[in-house]
């Protein structure tokens, strides 16, 4: 087992032991309600993130995308002063 596999299953049974075993509705405060609420956000992002970014490992890039990525050619052009008479 990988440790990004490891890491996932670890946090999903984090996430299904909580909502499995919710403490009672008296005893928390709205703010710890939001914090949990935002742990579970942010642990989501976290594990799609790392979804998105195996499938992108493993996937080649095709060589438009890779010219799209590219920046521009820069093109400068210099004026001379001009002469006084």
């Amino acid at each position: 087992m990988t440790f990004k596999r490891c890491v996932c299953v670890v946090l999903l049974a984090a996430l299904a032991a909580v909502l499995v075993q919710p403490a009672r509705a008296e005893a928390m405060e709205p703010m710890t309600i939001l914090l949990i609420a935002g742990v579970g956000i942010a642990v989501i992002a976290v594990v799609a993130v790392l979804i998105i970014a195996n499938v992108s490992e493993k996937r080649p890039r095709s060589s438009q995308a890779v010219e799209a990525l590219a920046a521009p050619p820069l093109v400068a052009f210099h004026a001379s002063p001009a002469e006084s008479p």
